[in-house]
């Protein structure tokens, strides 16, 4: 992912030096103010060494690099710049990566050359100097010392090689050439004292000067090569042959390359069988290789062999090789290189070398000696240099050395425009290999033809088309403040430029028309003013909407006009204003007629598409994407704050998706979009450029909506580039991040776009995030199908590793209904086989679920335990290995739970499960010295979501069976607080036996038997006499005497409660507990045991909120408060009212934890307030309720269980009826939306689509026609009961009766759903139906329709109906037909409530109507 990196360093008058660093093979370039090291196969930078650092005063100065020189002995490079000298080493890292600066040298005069070999020379003229270093001190000095024998130079006057030696300091010899020399180069013998010369001159001849044993210190020319002797006779005889010059290839890397090469073990092809022996033979003699590139891309390699022999008339010279021709040149490219070397470090493939271009090719040793044309492959292209024929006279100070200061990018994202430091520019556009070519050194806009410059109060268009001279015109624009430009999609033949301000906005549109004399191109420009835009005050800001994918990739034969027309839909800019409010905006149509072939006069403007209240003030800086996600960042006292914002924004949603505060500085912000509508951000700091996606939301952990997805080393303004690549500027260099798998497709490599794809997209149907939503929804045989084909892939499978072509399941499959059956009625449930059970039950399965088993369950579960599923991460594969698992026992008691209790099991077994692999199989002791799943914890307690689930189940025996078993049979108050056991139980004679069990539990722990662990437990349930008892046993304990004596006293008397009050206020202000404090801090001393004591003696004096303030004050455990209250007094006493009130509620307000909110206004009898709650948003739910809050935390939308929630909440009682009236049915269809989209975030994509499709927007109380002599409601209901003691739908009745009164229209379908409501037995009647209307209209009321009430009279328990008030059934008696049928109603009227309770029939609703919400 983005591991294709192509620096663009700039252009460099020195050709690259090569540096072998142990494996690794380097190139020395130097360019501007910097050294750069490039590998030497693949051209990615490694490491860029700035002269500054050296010479810190050279920062941000004019001068560059002169010359450059490396020494492979002691891995050390110099380089000058002017009369300063650096030298830089690396430290001993194999990847060459860390480099130090070494020592610096400054001399009198400027250097003109340089060379690094057993100590550094230079010539500085008129002196040619030679420095030695000396290591023997502290630091490292530069000694002038004149230790060689010879030292050669050239002469530029007369075109000769001058020789000097070092010990006399005087001239030896000179050389005189026919042509000027362009290099030199010494040449190592056998014999070390061998001298031997070899010069390259203009006309591309390579002579071999060597001294004779007369004269050993002579020099004399014994060999010439020219570069006709590279030619065929075919070739020869072409008038101009063309071509490179000759080069010498390193004899140290052929040696290298050839050793490796016969290292290799023999495959006994026909090639290696004849180059094999020739190999040989240049390692054994040692000859010198030389190359020559020729016009027609092909190499020819040839031979000097001898060269160490004596006499030297024995010099034989050959060819070797012939590569067949295009083995270079590729394309348009026909620039022949003036370098070209051969790099080989020891244990990796060599590789060739070209400049200009730099370029690599990979060498097959064997293959190129052959001639064969795959023996030099492609590698790795760099930049190339500025084609001089483009360059702009009117852009005197373009310097490609010069810094970058920022880019310019083409709406399609094609080609870039650099902006230099002195207004320099240069175009570049983007190859299909993922490389930037070199356009022009200018400045853009379509397709990199056009750039658009503001200055001086006109805007200057140039144009650069193909095969042209450049085109340019000026158009004046009077604007208050600098305007932003930005270029929008093509419209017809015109290209319009928006310059957009805070005043107004103009577009330009930019024609390049041909003359009628068919001669040069002409350049129009036309001015058109906007319409202002509908904003209250002037936008502090505006910024283009990013426009990066405008373009499917699959578009390929889109028209221009076709595209501008698509394209002009969506947003362009985005204001801010003063007060943080974002404003997307979209050309109108009017615009989109500017082409002059439609006729319009109406003035072009913008139309609003959404706004976003950020409450952000002072933005530093902003951009927009085309997935319209928006980046601000904000100036803070602790630093940067980079917030992102969506924009859609409603009652459930701020718009605000991530937020980080940075310590450092953000310098750079900047866009791409997949074409799937995911956006990836590019934020810029001092030093490394940071990638920011979005990332899936999940249930088993807690991980930010935005991640970062990569963190690339450098610095400098970054941009985006079409097809996910990234240009990053560092001082005057770029850098272009690419993916391999854009040019050469992979399955086994992921590029960018894919990678952020399958983090956000659809997931896998065997992600147990998947499988765990589906089994909340209720959806277990999808669950049992996607592990039957888990079964069938592990067993297709023909070795180890599980393949991912798992089948596939149509989407129609998790549409399917699954509903899970309700507690069987009679059914013994003590017979149930308890849900944690550690030995295996026999599986009872349907006749459709034959290949669901145990068996299969554990053939899966072994299977993945060996070798996990793709893309899944080690957490995942646990979690889906235990949802495996738990649906197999799901499915063995499905028929003995209810909906509710399945949802609490799985979440209870996951969490146990987890927690246990945490812990270790063997399990860790706890401090308390309990050894089991809970020790340590990997989550304190299951989520109170899970608890939620039960507390709505009417399974709730089962579920205390199976948290017991959970818990090894043996239930501590740790236990019981991380499952919410004394939440959820509803039954006061549960509560009370499972408080006896924890307090039974706690004294059995361990072996002292101390009665202090359990007192608080058995005082709470009455028990003194057994605390007295348990005492009695503890004769160890040293406080047993006092307790004894204590206890025995009669603690209904007020005396003994004062006395037992004053015990429990002596505990919390020991001195002890003072010292114990400073213990805990430490975690020496668990304080629990002392508090809870206290917290005993107060429950043995009477005073339970005493004992429940301790709890919530010293222990900050509000369970174990609620326990103590619900158990001592119930559920509705004081105390437990008061806890709700004022610390649960408050707390539910303050996490934004809908679920915790409630449960506590459940338990306060105001259900209706518990279903508001789940929709309300809590700042409008605090200020209706009057509650007094200090905080109010964010609204935690992003659970789609609270659809789950809702859906069955709404509908259950009187009193969720009501609550739901008072929410909106608009506010209810952005909340389905809400869970869609969050769905969709958790990648559960199908079920997404399945909840937009099944839910159900009734409302308890609809509108009903009222007839012109109306039926009363009593008449209503007692046709009703009459049809149903007959046994006959109630329905045909009504229409009987509808289309038999006068003027009656015909019945409305919402009564049907409001009479079958009532029959409903989930119903509850749990509150007194109001004459009046409720407290907010939902609707315009209507003379038409009234609103449907029952009459009931009191607030009932919610078993029983009572009926309504005499004065109604007064009322109602008097407009009674003397019917026998009504008379029978009437006797049976009573107990419409048992009857309701009884009947057990579903509701069938009709689909929702939009007409109802107003849209």
């Amino acid at each position: 992912m983005l591991d294709n990196l192509q620096p663009i360093c700039g252009p460099s008058n020195l050709p690259p030096l090569s540096l072998t660093l142990d494996e690794l093979s380097l190139l020395v370039y130097a360019t501007s103010d910097t050294v750069t090291l490039l590998d030497a196969r693949t051209l990615t930078p490694v490491r860029v060494l700035a002269f500054w650092e050296a010479f810190p005063g050279a920062f941000g100065g004019e001068g560059v690099v002169d010359h450059v020189a490396v020494d492979e002995e002691q891995k050390m490079i110099a380089a000058s710049m002017g009369s300063q000298l650096a030298f830089w080493t690396c430290i001993g890292d194999e990847t060459g990566k860390r480099w130090r600066v070494h020592s610096t040298l400054a001399i009198p005069s400027e250097v003109s050359c340089l060379d690094c070999s057993s100590g550094v020379k230079y010539h500085a003229p008129p002196f040619y100097e030679l420095y030695r270093l000396k290591t023997d001190g502290d630091l490292p000095i530069w000694v002038k010392e004149w230790s060689l024998r010879h030292i050669t130079c050239v002469s530029a006057a007369d075109s000769a090689v001058v020789l000097f030696s070092t010990r006399t300091h005087a001239q030896t010899q000179r050389i005189r050439h026919p042509y000027p020399p362009m290099s030199i180069r010494w040449r190592t013998g056998s014999n070390r004292n061998d001298l031997i010369l070899f010069t390259l001159t203009l006309d591309g001849t390579v002579r071999i000067f060597m001294t004779v044993l007369d004269a050993p210190n002579l020099l004399q020319l014994h060999a010439t090569i020219d570069k006709y002797s590279f030619l065929s006779n075919s070739t020869f005889s072409e008038p101009a042959p063309g071509g490179s010059s000759v080069f010498w290839l390193d004899p140290k890397a052929v040696r290298r390359c050839l050793t490796d090469t016969l290292h290799e073990e023999h495959d006994g092809s026909e090639v290696t069988q004849r180059r094999r022996p020739l190999a040989e033979q240049i390692l054994k003699e040692g000859w010198d290789l030389f190359a020559r590139v020729l016009t027609d891309g092909s190499v020819v390699v040839r031979a000097l062999a001898n060269i160490d022999r004596r006499p030297p008339t024995m010099l034989k010279q050959f060819t070797i090789s012939h590569t067949p021709p295009g083995s270079l040149l590729f394309g348009h490219d026909t620039h022949l290189p003036t370098h070209f070397s051969l790099h080989a470090a020891p244990g990796s493939p060599p590789t060739l070398l070209t400049y200009p271009v730099l370029r690599t090719y990979a060498l097959s040793t064997l293959l190129f000696l052959d001639g064969q044309a795959a023996g030099i492959r492609l590698a790795a292209s760099g930049w190339d240099a500025p084609p001089v024929s483009k360059q702009v006279e009117c852009t005197q100070k373009t310097d490609l050395e010069r810094e970058i200061r920022g880019f310019v990018r083409t709406h399609e994202g094609d080609a870039i425009c650099v902006v230099r430091e002195g207004g320099g520019r240069e175009i570049r556009t983007r190859r299909t290999e993922d490389q930037l070519e070199l356009l022009v050194s200018f400045a853009i806009q379509e397709e990199g033809k056009d750039d658009a410059v503001y200055q001086s109060k006109a805007l200057v268009v140039y144009h650069f088309p193909p095969n042209s001279d450049m085109l340019c015109e000026k158009i004046s624009v009077t604007t208050s403040s600098k305007p932003v430009l930005f270029s929008l999609p093509r419209i017809g033949s015109s290209s319009p430029i928006a310059c957009a301000t805070s005043s107004g906005t103009y577009l330009i549109l930019v024609e390049v028309t041909p003359n009628s004399s068919g001669q040069a191109p002409k350049l129009v420009l036309r001015l058109q003013e906007t319409k202002p835009l509908p904003v209250d005050s002037p936008p502090a800001l505006i910024m283009p909407v990013d426009p990066m994918a405008w373009r499917p990739p699959t578009d390929k034969d889109r028209t221009v006009a076709n595209l501008g027309h698509r394209h002009m839909t969506r947003d362009a800019f985005v204001s801010v204003s003063p007060e943080g409010e974002l404003c997307f905006w979209v050309a109108s149509t009017s615009i989109s007629g500017l082409n002059g072939k439609r006729k319009t006069t109406e003035l072009p403007g913008w139309r609003s598409t959404g706004r976003v209240r950020t409450r952000r003030r002072e933005i530093a800086m902003a951009q927009c994407s085309s997935a319209k996600k928006t980046v601000l960042v904000v100036d803070l006292p602790e630093g940067q704050e980079v917030t992102i914002w969506d924009s859609i924004e409603s009652e459930f949603s701020s718009g605000l998706e991530h937020r980080q505060v940075f310590s450092e500085e953000v310098n750079d912000l900047d866009w791409t979009s997949t074409y799937d509508g995911l956006s990836i951000l590019a934020l810029g700091f001092a030093q490394k450029v940071v990638l920011l996606s979005s990332q899936r939301m999940s249930y088993f952990d807690e991980r930010p909506t935005w991640g970062v997805l990569k963190v690339l080393d450098t610095s400098g303004d970054s941009i985006w580039m079409s097809g996910g690549s990234l240009v990053v500027a560092a001082g005057h260099q770029m850098f272009s991040y690419s993916d391999h798998t854009q040019s050469t497709p992979d399955d086994s490599q992921e590029g960018l776009f894919q990678s952020v794809a399958r983090q956000n997209g659809p997931l896998d149907v065997f992600h147990p995030q998947l499988i765990l939503q589906c089994l909340l929804w209720g959806k277990i045989n999808i669950v049992k199908r996607i592990i039957c084909n888990l079964a069938h892939n592990v067993k297709a499978a023909a070795a180890g590793a599980l393949q991912r072509d798992i089948h596939r399941l149509p989407m129609e499959a998790f549409w399917e209904d699954d509903v899970i059956s309700l507690n069987s009625q009679g059914k013994d449930r003590s017979r149930v086989v308890p849900f944690f059970t550690a030995g295996s039950s026999t599986p009872h399965a349907d006749e459709n679920d034959e290949d669901f088993s145990r068996d299969l369950v554990d053939r899966v579960m072994e299977a993945l335990e060996k070798a996990a599923l793709p893309h899944l991460t080690p957490s995942e594969m646990e979690h889906l290995i235990v949802l495996i698992h738990t649906t197999l026992e799901i499915d063995e008691q499905r028929r003995s739970l209810d909906a509710n209790g399945l949802r609490y099991l799985i979440s209870m077994r996951s969490f146990f499960i987890i927690n246990k692999r945490a812990a270790g199989d063997a399990g860790v002791a706890s401090p308390s010295g309990k050894t089991g799943v809970l020790a340590p914890f990997a989550r304190a307690r299951i989520r109170y979501r899970d608890i939620i689930w039960a507390f709505h189940s009417e399974s709730q025996e089962i579920l205390m069976t199976a948290s017991t078993s959970a818990c090894g049979g043996k239930m501590l108050w740790m236990d019981a607080r991380a499952l919410g056991v004394f939440l959820w139980c509803n039954s006061a004679e549960a509560l009370r036996n499972q408080m006896e069990v924890i307090a039974r539990n706690n004294y059995m722990l361990g072996e002292a038997r101390d009665p202090v662990t359990c007192c608080l437990y058995y005082f709470a349930l009455g028990k003194v006499k057994l605390v007295y008892g348990l005492w009695k046993q503890a004769a160890w304990h040293k406080e047993q005497p006092m307790m004894l004596k204590f206890l025995a006293n009669d603690f209904s008397e007020e005396r003994w409660k004062t006395a037992a009050l004053k015990n429990a206020f002596a505990l919390l202000s020991k001195q002890r507990y003072g010292e114990d404090a400073r213990l805990i801090a430490l975690d020496l001393v668990d304080l629990d045991p002392y508090l809870e004591y206290a917290a005993a003696f107060f429950l043995l004096g009477g005073s339970l909120k005493d004992a429940v303030n301790v709890c919530l004050k010293q222990l900050a455990d509000f369970q174990l408060a609620v326990a103590l209250a619900r158990v001592v007094e119930g559920d509705d006493g004081p105390v437990l009212k008061n806890i709700l009130e004022k610390n649960v509620i408050p707390r539910a307000f303050k996490e934004g934890n809908r679920w915790l909110g409630s449960w506590a206004f459940w338990m306060l009898k105001r259900r209706d307030i518990a279903v508001r709650i789940l929709l309300t948003p809590l700042h409008d739910l605090a200020t209706a309720l009057q509650l007094q809050l200090d905080e109010i935390g964010d609204p935690h939308y992003d659970d789609p269980s609270l659809a789950l929630l809702f859906g069955q909440l709404k509908g259950k009682s009187l009193q969720t009826a009501k609550g739901t009236s008072e929410i909106s049915g608009a506010t209810e269809f952005n909340f389905v939306l809400q869970m869609a989209r969050v769905l969709c975030r958790m990648g559960c994509h199908v079920l997404a689509v399945d909840l937009v499709r099944n839910w159900s927007f009734h409302r308890p109380t609809i509108p009903i026609v009222v007839p012109p002599t109306p039926l009363t409601i009593t008449e209503e209901l007692d046709a009703e009961l009459q049809d149903l003691a007959n046994g006959e739908d109630s329905l045909p009745r009504l229409r009987r009766t509808s289309s038999t009164s006068q003027g009656r229209g015909p019945p409305s379908p919402t009564l049907r759903k409001n009479i079958s409501l009532l029959r409903r037995s989930s119903v509850i009647i749990d509150m007194d139906l109001p004459s009046f209307p409720p407290t907010r209209p939902s609707s315009p009321p209507s003379t038409l329709t009234t609103v449907l009430e029952a009459p009931v009279n009191g607030v009932t328990n919610g078993d029983s109906y009572n009926g309504g008030s005499g004065e109604q059934r007064g009322r109602a008696a008097k407009r009674e037909p003397s019917s026998p049928i009504v008379e029978d109603a009437k006797a049976r009227k009573a107990a419409l409530g048992s009857l309701m309770k009884s009947a057990k029939k579903d509701v069938l609703v009709p689909e929702f109507d939009m007409s109802n919400f107003g849209f």
